[in-house]
Protein backbone atom coordinates (compact mmCIF):
# COMPACT_ATOMS: atom_id res chain seq x y z
CA UNK A 1 0.00 0.00 0.00
CA UNK A 2 1.34 3.66 -0.68
CA UNK A 3 -1.18 6.42 1.24
CA UNK A 4 0.99 8.06 3.43
CA UNK A 5 2.36 9.50 0.19
CA UNK A 6 -0.81 9.72 -2.19
CA UNK A 7 -3.71 9.34 -0.30
CA UNK A 8 -4.65 13.11 -0.82
CA UNK A 9 -3.38 13.39 -4.21
CA UNK A 10 -4.88 10.35 -6.19
CA UNK A 11 -4.62 11.83 -10.15
CA UNK A 12 -7.63 11.47 -11.95
CA UNK A 13 -8.14 9.79 -15.62
CA UNK A 14 -6.48 11.86 -18.22
CA UNK A 15 -7.41 11.95 -21.19
CA UNK A 16 -5.65 9.53 -23.02
CA UNK A 17 -7.83 6.43 -23.56
CA UNK A 18 -6.96 2.80 -22.39
CA UNK A 19 -5.69 1.40 -25.33
CA UNK A 20 -3.49 3.91 -25.87
CA UNK A 21 -1.74 3.46 -22.47
CA UNK A 22 -1.86 -0.26 -22.87
CA UNK A 23 -0.41 0.18 -26.10
CA UNK A 24 2.42 2.48 -24.29
CA UNK A 25 3.12 -0.27 -21.56
CA UNK A 26 3.32 -3.26 -24.04
CA UNK A 27 5.61 -1.27 -25.52
CA UNK A 28 7.80 -0.59 -22.24
CA UNK A 29 7.04 -3.92 -21.19
CA UNK A 30 8.61 -5.38 -23.99
CA UNK A 31 11.98 -2.76 -23.92
CA UNK A 32 12.86 -4.03 -20.89
CA UNK A 33 12.24 -7.84 -21.32
CA UNK A 34 15.02 -7.68 -23.95
CA UNK A 35 16.96 -6.04 -21.36
CA UNK A 36 16.90 -8.45 -18.71
CA UNK A 37 17.08 -11.24 -21.35
CA UNK A 38 20.29 -9.77 -22.44
CA UNK A 39 21.50 -9.36 -18.84
CA UNK A 40 20.66 -13.03 -17.64
CA UNK A 41 22.56 -13.94 -21.09
CA UNK A 42 25.32 -12.43 -20.13
CA UNK A 43 25.43 -13.44 -16.64
CA UNK A 44 24.83 -17.19 -17.93
CA UNK A 45 27.85 -16.58 -20.34
CA UNK A 46 30.63 -15.13 -17.88
CA UNK A 47 29.70 -17.54 -14.93
CA UNK A 48 28.99 -20.45 -16.83
CA UNK A 49 32.85 -21.66 -17.45
CA UNK A 50 34.00 -20.55 -13.85
CA UNK A 51 32.37 -23.61 -11.79
CA UNK A 52 31.13 -27.14 -13.05
CA UNK A 53 27.99 -26.57 -10.46
CA UNK A 54 26.66 -23.71 -12.22
CA UNK A 55 26.61 -25.49 -15.71
CA UNK A 56 24.36 -28.29 -14.10
CA UNK A 57 22.13 -25.36 -12.67
CA UNK A 58 19.16 -24.17 -14.61
CA UNK A 59 17.46 -20.70 -14.57
CA UNK A 60 13.51 -20.56 -13.44
CA UNK A 61 11.33 -18.05 -15.08
CA UNK A 62 8.02 -17.12 -14.42
CA UNK A 63 5.11 -15.05 -15.10
CA UNK A 64 1.43 -13.99 -13.39
CA UNK A 65 -1.20 -11.93 -14.74
CA UNK A 66 -3.56 -11.18 -12.62
CA UNK A 67 -6.74 -9.00 -13.52
CA UNK A 68 -9.58 -7.48 -11.09
CA UNK A 69 -13.31 -6.50 -12.51
CA UNK A 70 -14.44 -4.15 -9.72
CA UNK A 71 -18.18 -3.31 -9.10
CA UNK A 72 -19.72 -1.48 -6.56
CA UNK A 73 -23.02 -2.19 -8.37
CA UNK A 74 -23.48 0.80 -10.44
CA UNK A 75 -20.28 1.24 -12.13
CA UNK A 76 -17.34 -1.01 -13.20
CA UNK A 77 -13.59 -0.92 -13.11
CA UNK A 78 -10.96 -3.06 -14.29
CA UNK A 79 -7.17 -3.30 -12.80
CA UNK A 80 -4.56 -5.67 -14.03
CA UNK A 81 -1.40 -6.55 -12.94
CA UNK A 82 2.00 -8.30 -14.63
CA UNK A 83 4.53 -10.03 -12.58
CA UNK A 84 7.66 -11.26 -14.51
CA UNK A 85 10.32 -12.97 -12.94
CA UNK A 86 13.63 -14.69 -13.59
CA UNK A 87 16.04 -16.66 -10.93
CA UNK A 88 18.93 -17.50 -12.38
CA UNK A 89 21.93 -19.37 -10.27
CA UNK A 90 25.60 -18.39 -10.75
CA UNK A 91 26.73 -20.67 -8.78
CA UNK A 92 25.60 -23.45 -6.72
CA UNK A 93 25.40 -20.67 -3.11
CA UNK A 94 24.90 -17.61 -5.39
CA UNK A 95 21.41 -16.32 -7.41
CA UNK A 96 20.61 -13.54 -9.71
CA UNK A 97 16.67 -12.63 -8.96
CA UNK A 98 15.05 -10.19 -11.10
CA UNK A 99 11.41 -9.67 -10.90
CA UNK A 100 9.46 -7.00 -12.48
CA UNK A 101 5.82 -5.55 -12.63
CA UNK A 102 3.65 -3.49 -14.72
CA UNK A 103 0.13 -2.06 -14.01
CA UNK A 104 -2.71 -0.65 -16.24
CA UNK A 105 -6.60 0.45 -15.29
CA UNK A 106 -9.38 0.81 -17.10
CA UNK A 107 -9.99 3.96 -14.77
CA UNK A 108 -7.44 5.90 -12.57
CA UNK A 109 -10.47 7.01 -10.85
CA UNK A 110 -10.77 4.29 -8.07
CA UNK A 111 -14.60 3.08 -6.85
CA UNK A 112 -14.00 3.72 -3.63
CA UNK A 113 -11.43 5.41 -1.83
CA UNK A 114 -11.50 3.31 1.52
CA UNK A 115 -8.42 3.46 4.03
CA UNK A 116 -7.61 0.12 3.63
CA UNK A 117 -7.60 -0.62 0.20
CA UNK A 118 -9.51 -3.69 -1.23
CA UNK A 119 -7.28 -4.45 -3.69
CA UNK A 120 -4.21 -5.12 -3.19
CA UNK A 121 -3.71 -4.78 -6.63
CA UNK A 122 -4.89 -1.42 -7.24
CA UNK A 123 -2.30 1.48 -8.18
CA UNK A 124 -2.54 5.19 -7.60
CA UNK A 125 -1.27 5.44 -11.24
CA UNK A 126 -0.79 3.21 -14.00
CA UNK A 127 2.98 1.48 -13.95
CA UNK A 128 4.91 0.85 -17.37
CA UNK A 129 7.63 -1.08 -15.68
CA UNK A 130 8.84 -1.59 -12.06
CA UNK A 131 11.64 -3.93 -10.75
CA UNK A 132 10.38 -5.29 -7.24
CA UNK A 133 13.23 -7.40 -7.05
CA UNK A 134 16.85 -7.18 -8.36
CA UNK A 135 19.90 -8.43 -6.40
CA UNK A 136 21.79 -11.47 -5.31
CA UNK A 137 20.91 -14.20 -2.76
CA UNK A 138 23.52 -15.74 -1.41
CA UNK A 139 22.97 -19.58 0.05
CA UNK A 140 25.22 -18.99 3.14
CA UNK A 141 24.22 -22.66 4.11
CA UNK A 142 21.07 -24.91 4.46
CA UNK A 143 19.94 -22.35 6.82
CA UNK A 144 20.84 -19.02 6.20
CA UNK A 145 20.37 -16.43 3.12
CA UNK A 146 21.82 -13.25 2.16
CA UNK A 147 20.30 -11.06 -0.01
CA UNK A 148 21.82 -7.46 -1.91
CA UNK A 149 19.69 -5.26 -4.16
CA UNK A 150 16.58 -3.94 -4.68
CA UNK A 151 13.35 -6.04 -2.94
CA UNK A 152 9.82 -5.18 -1.20
CA UNK A 153 8.75 -5.62 2.13
CA UNK A 154 6.14 -7.87 0.25
CA UNK A 155 8.28 -10.16 -0.84
CA UNK A 156 9.27 -11.47 2.55
CA UNK A 157 6.98 -10.14 5.42
CA UNK A 158 3.07 -10.47 5.54
CA UNK A 159 3.40 -13.14 3.03
CA UNK A 160 1.78 -16.31 4.72
CA UNK A 161 -0.49 -18.44 3.29
CA UNK A 162 -3.64 -17.93 4.65
CA UNK A 163 -3.01 -14.42 4.18
CA UNK A 164 -2.48 -14.88 1.15
CA UNK A 165 -6.16 -15.74 0.22
CA UNK A 166 -7.42 -12.40 1.14
CA UNK A 167 -7.43 -9.21 -1.62
CA UNK A 168 -7.50 -6.90 0.65
CA UNK A 169 -4.28 -4.48 0.88
CA UNK A 170 -3.84 -4.83 4.68
CA UNK A 171 -3.11 -8.83 4.56
CA UNK A 172 0.18 -7.66 2.24
CA UNK A 173 0.89 -5.17 5.41
CA UNK A 174 -0.61 -3.80 8.10
CA UNK A 175 -1.61 -0.07 8.03
CA UNK A 176 0.59 0.50 11.12
CA UNK A 177 3.31 0.66 8.74
CA UNK A 178 1.99 1.48 4.82
CA UNK A 179 0.50 4.85 6.65
CA UNK A 180 3.22 5.94 9.27
CA UNK A 181 5.86 5.28 6.76
CA UNK A 182 6.45 5.62 2.58
CA UNK A 183 7.27 1.57 2.87
CA UNK A 184 8.82 -0.08 -0.30
CA UNK A 185 5.78 -2.72 -0.56
CA UNK A 186 3.58 -2.86 -3.54
CA UNK A 187 4.34 -1.20 -5.79
CA UNK A 188 7.13 0.37 -4.34
CA UNK A 189 11.06 -0.88 -3.85
CA UNK A 190 13.95 -0.10 -1.92
CA UNK A 191 17.34 -0.38 -2.21
CA UNK A 192 18.65 -2.98 0.50
CA UNK A 193 19.89 -6.21 2.37
CA UNK A 194 17.56 -8.68 3.56
CA UNK A 195 18.84 -11.95 6.27
CA UNK A 196 16.73 -14.82 6.69
CA UNK A 197 17.74 -17.72 8.96
CA UNK A 198 15.43 -20.75 8.63
CA UNK A 199 14.63 -24.06 9.86
CA UNK A 200 12.07 -27.06 10.52
CA UNK A 201 10.28 -24.64 13.17
CA UNK A 202 11.59 -21.37 13.08
CA UNK A 203 12.15 -18.55 10.60
CA UNK A 204 13.97 -15.33 11.52
CA UNK A 205 14.32 -12.07 9.08
CA UNK A 206 16.41 -8.96 9.32
CA UNK A 207 16.21 -5.93 6.75
CA UNK A 208 17.46 -2.66 6.19
CA UNK A 209 16.29 -0.46 3.64
CA UNK A 210 16.64 2.86 2.39
CA UNK A 211 13.80 4.70 4.12
CA UNK A 212 11.35 5.37 0.88
CA UNK A 213 10.24 3.18 -1.91
CA UNK A 214 10.44 3.95 -5.03
CA UNK A 215 9.26 2.45 -8.50
CA UNK A 216 11.18 5.04 -10.59
CA UNK A 217 14.47 5.34 -12.91
CA UNK A 218 14.89 9.04 -12.39
CA UNK A 219 14.61 11.78 -9.71
CA UNK A 220 13.99 11.85 -6.75
CA UNK A 221 12.13 8.80 -6.97
CA UNK A 222 14.61 6.63 -8.06
CA UNK A 223 14.32 3.05 -7.18
CA UNK A 224 17.62 2.84 -6.64
CA UNK A 225 18.62 5.82 -4.63
CA UNK A 226 19.80 5.58 -0.99
CA UNK A 227 19.82 8.54 0.30
CA UNK A 228 20.07 8.07 4.82
CA UNK A 229 20.00 12.03 5.39
CA UNK A 230 16.78 13.08 3.40
CA UNK A 231 15.03 9.58 3.48
CA UNK A 232 16.22 7.84 6.19
CA UNK A 233 16.73 3.84 6.97
CA UNK A 234 13.72 1.10 7.49
CA UNK A 235 14.40 -1.49 9.46
CA UNK A 236 12.62 -4.54 10.06
CA UNK A 237 12.33 -8.09 11.57
CA UNK A 238 10.25 -11.14 12.85
CA UNK A 239 10.58 -14.30 14.19
CA UNK A 240 8.21 -17.41 12.88
CA UNK A 241 7.49 -20.02 14.70
CA UNK A 242 5.62 -23.24 12.80
CA UNK A 243 4.31 -26.45 15.10
CA UNK A 244 1.73 -29.11 13.53
CA UNK A 245 0.40 -27.01 10.60
CA UNK A 246 0.39 -23.64 12.84
CA UNK A 247 2.18 -20.48 12.05
CA UNK A 248 2.95 -17.31 15.43
CA UNK A 249 4.53 -14.39 14.28
CA UNK A 250 6.31 -11.53 15.92
CA UNK A 251 7.58 -8.51 14.14
CA UNK A 252 8.47 -4.68 14.27
CA UNK A 253 10.46 -1.58 12.77
CA UNK A 254 11.80 1.27 13.42
CA UNK A 255 12.77 4.60 10.99
CA UNK A 256 16.16 6.63 11.74
CA UNK A 257 13.85 9.95 10.78
CA UNK A 258 12.97 12.20 13.25
CA UNK A 259 9.38 11.74 15.12
CA UNK A 260 8.86 8.31 13.16
CA UNK A 261 7.07 5.83 14.79
CA UNK A 262 8.41 2.52 16.15
CA UNK A 263 5.70 -0.67 15.08
CA UNK A 264 5.58 -3.79 16.27
CA UNK A 265 2.94 -6.91 15.03
CA UNK A 266 2.24 -10.30 16.18
CA UNK A 267 -0.62 -12.32 13.86
CA UNK A 268 -1.27 -15.99 14.09
CA UNK A 269 -2.40 -18.85 11.63
CA UNK A 270 -4.10 -21.76 13.89
CA UNK A 271 -4.30 -24.79 12.60
CA UNK A 272 -7.96 -26.26 13.92
CA UNK A 273 -8.19 -29.14 11.59
CA UNK A 274 -6.55 -30.17 8.68
CA UNK A 275 -8.32 -27.88 6.39
CA UNK A 276 -9.62 -25.59 8.39
CA UNK A 277 -7.22 -22.29 9.76
CA UNK A 278 -8.37 -19.65 12.33
CA UNK A 279 -6.28 -16.02 12.01
CA UNK A 280 -6.19 -13.68 14.35
CA UNK A 281 -3.74 -10.49 14.27
CA UNK A 282 -2.74 -6.68 15.99
CA UNK A 283 -0.16 -4.18 15.14
CA UNK A 284 0.07 -0.89 16.96
CA UNK A 285 2.26 2.09 16.07
CA UNK A 286 4.39 4.12 19.16
CA UNK A 287 4.70 7.60 18.67
CA UNK A 288 3.24 10.81 19.40
CA UNK A 289 2.88 11.72 15.32
CA UNK A 290 1.14 8.71 14.11
CA UNK A 291 -1.24 8.65 11.28
CA UNK A 292 -2.56 4.96 12.50
CA UNK A 293 -2.02 3.32 15.86
CA UNK A 294 -3.52 0.21 15.65
CA UNK A 295 -5.00 -2.67 13.64
CA UNK A 296 -7.15 -5.45 14.68
CA UNK A 297 -8.29 -8.14 12.52
CA UNK A 298 -9.38 -11.81 12.64
CA UNK A 299 -10.63 -14.67 10.47
CA UNK A 300 -10.87 -18.31 8.81
CA UNK A 301 -9.91 -19.82 6.28
CA UNK A 302 -11.13 -23.22 5.25
CA UNK A 303 -9.22 -25.41 1.72
CA UNK A 304 -11.55 -28.03 0.03
CA UNK A 305 -10.06 -29.95 -2.59
CA UNK A 306 -9.72 -26.99 -5.58
CA UNK A 307 -11.51 -24.27 -3.19
CA UNK A 308 -10.05 -21.85 -0.56
CA UNK A 309 -12.49 -19.96 1.23
CA UNK A 310 -12.26 -17.10 3.70
CA UNK A 311 -13.63 -14.52 5.97
CA UNK A 312 -11.92 -11.87 7.65
CA UNK A 313 -13.06 -8.88 9.38
CA UNK A 314 -10.44 -6.08 10.39
CA UNK A 315 -10.66 -2.46 12.23
CA UNK A 316 -8.16 0.43 12.17
CA UNK A 317 -8.39 4.37 12.51
CA UNK A 318 -6.22 7.06 10.79
CA UNK A 319 -6.59 10.65 12.03
CA UNK A 320 -9.37 9.69 13.97
CA UNK A 321 -11.31 8.40 11.12
CA UNK A 322 -12.21 4.45 11.79
CA UNK A 323 -13.29 2.00 9.29
CA UNK A 324 -14.41 -1.70 9.78
CA UNK A 325 -14.06 -3.98 6.68
CA UNK A 326 -15.36 -7.33 5.98
CA UNK A 327 -14.00 -10.15 3.56
CA UNK A 328 -15.77 -12.84 2.08
CA UNK A 329 -14.30 -14.19 -1.28
CA UNK A 330 -14.03 -18.21 -2.49
CA UNK A 331 -10.64 -19.21 -4.15
CA UNK A 332 -11.31 -21.73 -7.25
CA UNK A 333 -8.83 -23.25 -8.63
CA UNK A 334 -9.61 -24.75 -12.10
CA UNK A 335 -5.95 -26.04 -13.37
CA UNK A 336 -2.20 -25.23 -12.48
CA UNK A 337 -2.19 -22.26 -14.09
CA UNK A 338 -5.68 -20.69 -13.64
CA UNK A 339 -7.61 -19.62 -10.66
CA UNK A 340 -10.84 -17.27 -10.41
CA UNK A 341 -11.54 -15.33 -7.31
CA UNK A 342 -15.10 -13.97 -6.81
CA UNK A 343 -14.59 -11.36 -3.34
CA UNK A 344 -17.43 -9.49 -1.58
CA UNK A 345 -15.98 -6.59 0.53
CA UNK A 346 -18.19 -5.05 3.18
CA UNK A 347 -16.65 -1.24 4.55
CA UNK A 348 -17.99 1.30 7.51
CA UNK A 349 -16.34 4.48 7.93
CA UNK A 350 -16.97 6.67 10.52
CA UNK A 351 -20.29 8.95 9.86
CA UNK A 352 -20.40 7.03 6.46
CA UNK A 353 -23.16 4.76 4.86
CA UNK A 354 -22.10 1.33 4.51
CA UNK A 355 -20.27 0.36 1.44
CA UNK A 356 -20.23 -2.82 -0.70
CA UNK A 357 -17.54 -3.84 -3.45
CA UNK A 358 -17.56 -6.84 -5.74
CA UNK A 359 -14.49 -8.21 -7.13
CA UNK A 360 -14.02 -11.03 -9.74
CA UNK A 361 -10.55 -11.75 -10.19
CA UNK A 362 -8.95 -13.99 -12.71
CA UNK A 363 -5.19 -15.40 -11.78
CA UNK A 364 -2.79 -16.90 -14.51
CA UNK A 365 0.05 -18.18 -13.64
CA UNK A 366 2.92 -20.24 -14.88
Amino acid sequence: MYFARFALTLPRQNAESYFSRAKKMTTMIKKWTLIIIALIGYCLNTTGQETKDSTALRPAFGAKLTSDIQTDFKETRMQHLLELSAEVPLSRKLTLQVHSMSALSSDEEWLYYDLQGFSNIDCYEDVNFALTVAGLEWQINDRHTLFAGIRRTDEDYFCSDALGIFTNSSCGIFPTLSWNYIVNTYPEAALGVHYAYDDEHWRLQASLYNGMGNHDFKGRYNVFRICPKNDGLLALGQVEYRWRGSSYYLGGSMHTLDDAPYTMWTYAEQKLWTNVTLLAAYAHAFGKETLCDNFYGGGVTMTLKNWDLGVLTDYMKVLGIGQWSTEIGIGWHLSEVLTIKPVVHIMKQDEEDTKVIGVMRFCFEM
